[in-house]
């Protein structure tokens, strides 16, 4: 974490959308307000973000929340983006290129919400988790040609660049597994909910 007296930078990892709202709101609560984040997902998850101090009365009302989702198209994310404007949320995603898109509003009520529905909390967990079933496989097939090209020509390069993408896989598994945990709570609040 680097610091000065006009803006906070932190990069930090989460695997649940749940806990990383809490951080953005336990951030604000000590004074910190989100200025803009960067979604390096190409190392599971990480995430650099940058605070200012809060500079009025409104930012202390501010409530984070996030959505994942990805796009094929510019006027899909614009849409998108519009749709949550309507709704009174404003949107931190620099690039429809992002996966994770953190959103705000500075709405005085009390239990304000991004999505109108449990299933729509769902719905985001199956999106994180089938991008990290993908990113897994992927990682493990090129590792796996890797070693197979190490076998076939005895060069000891392949067998090095079969790593990375086997580390990946991992870890990409590992996020799997934490998002699908996450999953599985929602569909349990949703069995408490209705019962």
């Amino acid at each position: 974490m680097r610091e000065n007296k006009t803006t906070k930078k932190v990069a930090k990892r989460f695997f649940n959308f749940f806990e990383e709202e809490q951080w953005l709101q336990s951030m604000l609560d000590t004074g910190w307000v989100l200025k803009s984040y960067e979604d390096v997902d190409v190392d599971v998850g990480n995430c650099k973000y940058v605070f200012e101090p809060i500079t009025d009365e409104q930012q202390k009302h501010i409530i984070y929340k996030i959505d994942y989702r990805d796009f094929s198209r510019k006027k899909e994310f614009q849409e998108y983006k519009e749709l949550f404007e309507h709704a009174g949320w404003t949107s931190f995603s620099k690039s429809m290129w992002y996966s994770k898109h953190i959103f705000y509003t500075t709405s005085t009520k009390p239990q304000i919400d991004i999505f109108s529905d449990q299933e729509s909390y769902k719905e985001r967990e199956k999106r994180k988790m089938s991008s990290s079933l993908l990113g897994a496989i992927i990682g493990m097939l090129i590792s796996i040609v890797c070693v197979v090209l190490y076998f076939v020509y005895e060069k000891p390069a392949f067998f090095a660049a079969a790593v990375v993408p086997f580390v990946s896989s991992v870890k990409c598994t590992m996020e799997f597994v934490r998002h699908k945990a996450v999953y599985r709570s929602v569909i349990n609040r949703n069995k408490s909910i209705s019962s």
